[in-house]
């Protein structure tokens, strides 16, 4: 489905509106209107009233604010990079105006680029902006962006003139005129001056003391009679402006000191001798500004001098970098599909920590098991050193300890069966089971002879030979326990004990 593009253009005597179906392939105008501001009228009304018809309600509304809200700074940065101009511009600006950083909002174009780049930096009030989008919210209009001036209209220009001339757009409204230099594809600097339709009117009220509705009905008759000589010195004036600004260019920006063209746009470039001053003053081609003839789109609402701006705004292409764009920042739309792609993005990075939660878990888990599995190798390893000092090539540690105890239980390593079948090891087990850790006992000797076991050993009292023997006769094993013999030894105060038992029938 075309998406609808309103472009509108909000003038000192007039509002006009273009409503664009912009498809892939084709664009096409679904509506137009120019709603005029009565005198003594307001803004407010002239906008209720061009939005109590609903198609103008759009999905992406783009305006612009006039040049004298904008502040123009040319500017030489040292480097290339747009991103490292956004990043420097606020502070480049910041000595060049009487207004605090955090009150403002900066936008730059590139009007040239070398080993370093020129470029022109523009700054307005936030406020300004602010007042733009609350005057369109009571009707439901959110502005989409924000451009300045007479800059969309010259754009338009650019793809129609030559890469080497230096164009001279004159946007004459109500109160004022806004001016665009420019040359190829690139917006040179802009300014406003103090002339504007209004100048005519009041030479032609004053000369002929008629009213205001009667003087601007002679303006656009082109009947001013007697008052061509108010109104050409007048003009004159406005022309020595601009020739003063352009030597003022010329001087710091290495311009040329005269547009190889002018070309006028605005109501108040209505009044036809206009044209004809122009010519004179400046000695230069002088021609009537008319885009619907690029894209092919007419609006409707009458002279194309009057449609410009809007149309200009409504066929804006939003992916030129250079464009001006004050709905930024904090002012930056947040319409439904920018919410959602915010939420898949919040929703995309919960995701990530998540999973990286999980990875760094993981992660943890394997260090932990590979240092448990190190600390039990090392372990293993120390038991079989204990049990087995004389081994010193380890391949598999417990494979081999099972190898070597099963070589000890077998016949042919000594561990032969003795009566009723009993092992050594399994006697040496019994033992070690029915002598508590805290006997103190050292077996010096050891014999298994058919059913008699002889053990030789030493300890610390008589007493504790008499628990010894107590504890050996709980054997399942062997039976009829008897002290052979128990001596003090003399060099180290102790006892020495020998004990004879018999295997159990």
């Amino acid at each position: 489905m075309p998406e609808k593009i309103l472009g509108l253009d909000i003038g000192d005597e007039s509002i006009k509106a273009v409503l664009l179906a912009a498809g892939l392939r084709e664009s096409h105008i679904l509506k137009s209107a120019l709603v005029h501001i009565p005198e003594g009228g307001s803004t407010e009304t002239a906008l209720g009233k061009l939005f109590s018809d609903d198609t103008f309600r759009a999905d992406v509304c783009v305006t612009a604010l006039p040049v004298w809200q904008v502040s123009f700074r040319n500017l030489t940065l040292p480097f290339k990079s747009r991103k490292k101009i956004e990043q420097v511009l606020a502070y480049e600006l910041e000595p060049l105006i009487p207004t605090p950083l955090d009150d403002i909002i900066a936008d730059y174009t590139i009007t040239a680029r070398h080993e370093k780049s020129e470029v022109l930096a523009t700054s307005v009030i936030k406020s300004a902006v602010a007042d733009l989008i609350n005057l369109l919210a009571p009707y439901g209009t959110e502005i989409s962006a924000i451009d300045i001036g007479p800059a969309p209209v010259a754009r338009k220009l650019m793809a129609h003139c030559d890469p080497e001339e230096y164009i001279l757009l004159l946007d004459i409204g109500k109160r004022g005129t806004q001016a665009a230099f420019f040359r190829g594809n690139t917006i040179l600097q802009m300014r406003h001056f103090g002339f504007g339709g209004d100048t005519i009117t009041s030479a032609i009220r004053e000369t002929f003391g008629c009213d205001q509705s009667a003087a601007e009905e002679r303006k656009r008759m082109g009947n001013a009679g007697e008052a061509r000589e108010k109104i050409h010195a007048r003009c004159a004036a406005f022309g020595a402006d601009v020739k003063n600004t352009l030597s003022a260019l010329a001087l710091n920006q290495g311009l040329d000191p005269m547009p190889t063209m002018i070309y006028l746009t605005g109501g108040g470039a209505l009044y036809a001798p206009l044209k004809e001053e122009m010519e004179s003053f400046f000695s230069l081609p002088v021609a009537m500004a008319d885009i619907s003839g690029s894209d092919k789109l007419q609006a409707d609402g009458g002279h194309p001098a009057l449609m410009n701006q809007a149309l200009a705004l409504a066929t804006r292409d939003a992916r030129v970098k250079d464009n001006f764009n004050f709905r930024t920042g904090e002012f930056r739309l947040k319409r439904k599909d920018a919410e959602f792609s915010k939420n898949v993005r919040w929703i995309a990075i919960l995701l990530f920590v998540i999973l990286g939660v999980f990875g760094i878990d993981s992660s943890l888990k394997y260090h932990y098991d590979t240092a448990r599995r190190d600390t039990l190798r090392e372990e293993i390893r120390a038991v079989f050193h204990e049990t087995l000092p004389g081994v010193t090539r380890i391949v598999d540690p417990v494979h081999q300890l099972r190898t070597e105890v099963a070589r000890l239980r077998n016949p042919s390593t000594g561990g032969k069966p003795g009566y009723r079948g009993i092992r050594v090891l399994e006697i040496l087990h019994d033992l070690s089971l029915l002598l508590p850790r805290s006997v103190d006992f050292l077996i010096t000797s050891f014999q298994y002879e058919g059913e008699t076991v002889t053990i030789k050993g030493q300890t610390d009292t008589f007493n504790t030979v008499d628990s010894i023997t107590k504890a050996l006769d709980k054997s399942e094993i062997f039976t009829n326990v008897k002290i052979s013999s128990a001596n003090l030894m003399k060099k180290e105060n102790r006892v020495e004990v020998n004990l004879r038992m018999e295997l159990r029938q």
